[in-house]
């Protein structure tokens, strides 16, 4: 049963129905309540929907039943880091992940981001060039020409977001940084 929810709620967040798919979720949970998967499906849906605390209590859940379960201190620590101001307290949880895998790319761009919200650049682009040299997907690419522009090296945050540009065009972080920047794609 665990399994034929998770692929329901998969097509319903694929097609944007947020709603159905975390009504879904809860009966789900109230089935098999310890389950990492849906509790993780449930705080990426929270997440999804800007409830942040559903996500964060979900994450926390897990990290409780799990305490080395580094793909949710990630996402706990990367949404701190991108939604909230809770900076120290992201920094913690995502280097708790990193000690537990120090090579996972998603986990050194979260890195690369609190260190930038922090204001940490040096760090940041270090962090972000590694998860970029390892998987330069579009998100990736945000963050690190986000921070190679604000570190003044505005031709290689072009370069970088125009070859992610490249290869998805559409991608919505991406595009709705370089639009807050005031960026538009072109030559570099």
């Amino acid at each position: 049963a665990e399994q034929l929810y998770a692929i329901e709620v998969d097509t319903l967040t694929g097609t944007g129905e947020y709603q159905r798919a975390l009504a879904r979720l809860n009966e789900a949970l109230e089935i098999t309540p310890d389950s990492i998967p849906l509790l993780y499906s449930r705080s990426m849906v929270g997440e999804k929907t800007g409830d942040l605390a559903l996500m964060e209590s979900d994450l926390r859940r897990i990290i409780d039943m799990d305490p080395d379960n580094a793909t949710a201190l990630n996402a706990l620590g990367y949404t701190l880091a991108n939604r909230t101001e809770r900076y120290a307290e992201a920094e913690a949880l995502i280097a708790e992940a990193l000690a537990l895998k120090p090579d996972e790319p998603a986990i050194l761009d979260s890195m690369g981001w609190v260190k930038f919200r922090l204001g940490d650049y040096q760090a940041a682009l270090n962090y972000l060039r590694r998860a970029y040299s390892a998987f330069p997907d579009p998100e990736v690419a945000a963050h690190l020409g986000e921070v190679l522009w604000v570190t003044g090296d505005l031709d290689t945050a072009r370069t970088v977001w125009n070859k992610a540009l490249d290869e998805d065009p559409d991608h919505e972080v991406l595009l709705e940084t370089m639009q807050r920047l005031g960026v538009t794609a072109g030559p570099d």
